[in-house]
């Protein structure tokens, strides 16, 4: 303190107006050690960046919508006194998801991460399992399960990502297949495996993937590159690029994904819902409230079952059954709502639904 008295009083700048001198400075840029031929691999960068991000944002939103879907039905079926449990302290009764994740390195890091920060999932409803789980001390000490055992994880959760590298699939199909219960939902972010061979390997038809395609010339953009991802996704502009219905993520965005992820979450929420003992007016109405957080059913721009079934399935509906889909054949396949997604008169709903996938980051800031 007494050489910040001396130097003030001499009219030198202390730390209070200090300024940095290496802000900005080119010199200091990662892309100043790098040759002329090296910087022209620079977009790709930029890509792989864009790509944990988007994945992140596609993760918290599936996990989301089926969590809200189970929350919102225990809190039907469970009136709560709002004043109550905040006299008391208490929180409202939970229906978690079980959610596990195959393979833990840099993406399944950020899958995790994103999960506890924006899809309300709490740590003790998470199963690892990685090849090395004594090197994730930073999600074993706030509650989650990390093991060594894909088996375990397929056969106790309700959502399983696998995050693996490619070559490592083959075994981690080994190891699951035959062990996935039939109502589990497993994702896949592992690059280079197409649907049809994950299919064939797993021997499990409740089954999709991550879809992007990437323009080299939106990758000269620099898109947030130095911000962390929960970072990123906490800005608005980043969380809209990321859904797969923006109207510009073609044009700002370096890669952009399939509307498919938005047709797996909700035909995986359909076939959630017999699991939950819903009938087939309260899946509907389930639907609306969650995906496009509409209550009253009697105004428009919601959801119908015309949205989601072809003329057999609707068959079922109409003897109150529920089919159950083949997500399979959703990720490879038109569907219904493929054509809702594409239909140019539906605009209203769909910016609903851009909305909604907005709201799940917007909420955390």
């Amino acid at each position: 303190m007494s050489l910040q008295r001396r130097l003030s009083q001499q009219g030198i700048a202390t730390q209070k107006n200090a300024h940095d001198i290496t802000n900005n400075l080119s010199s200091l840029s990662f892309e100043c050690a790098l040759s002329s031929d090296e910087k022209q691999y620079l977009p790709l960068r930029t890509r792989s960046h864009a790509f944990t991000v988007t994945s992140c944002a596609h993760a918290a939103y599936i996990v989301s919508m089926l969590s809200e879907i189970r929350q919102v039905l225990s809190e039907i079926r469970n009136p709560i006194n709002q004043k109550t449990i905040k006299f008391l302290n208490q929180s409202p009764p939970r229906n978690p998801l079980k959610l596990g994740i195959i393979g833990c390195g840099r993406l399944g890091k950020q899958i995790v991460s994103s999960l506890l920060t924006f899809a309300d999932l709490r740590p003790e409803e998470i199963v690892i399992s990685t090849r090395r789980p004594h090197s994730l001390d930073q999600f074993r000490n706030i509650g989650i399960t990390c093991l060594f055992d894909n088996k375990e994880v397929v056969a106790t959760s309700n959502v399983v990502f696998v995050c693996c590298l490619p070559g490592q699939m083959p075994t981690v199909a080994e190891d699951i297949a035959g062990y996935v219960s039939a109502d589990c939902l497993v994702f896949s972010f592992v690059t280079g495996v197409c649907l049809s061979r994950l299919r064939q390997m797993i021997q499990h038809s409740n089954i999709a993937k991550m879809d992007f395609t990437w323009s080299l010339k939106n990758a000269q953009r620099a898109w947030c590159l130095g911000d962390d991802v929960i970072t990123a996704l906490k800005k608005e502009w980043i969380a809209e690029l990321t859904c797969p219905l923006s109207s510009t993520s073609k044009e700002e965005c370096p890669v952009w994904s399939s509307p498919k992820t938005l047709e797996t979450a909700v035909y995986a929420a359909l076939n959630m819902c017999p699991s939950l003992g819903v009938t087939v007016e309260e899946t509907l109405e389930l639907l609306n409230i969650v995906f496009l957080t509409k209550n009253d059913q009697t105004c428009g721009n919601t959801f119908t079952w015309q949205h989601f079934l072809d003329e057999e399935s609707a068959l079922f509906v109409e003897k109150g059954n529920l089919p159950v889909f083949d997500l399979f054949h959703v990720g490879t396949q038109d569907t219904p709502f493929t054509t809702f997604l594409q239909s140019k008169d539906e605009n209203q709903t769909h910016q609903m639904l851009v909305k909604k996938f907005i709201s799940i980051f917007n909420r955390y800031r």
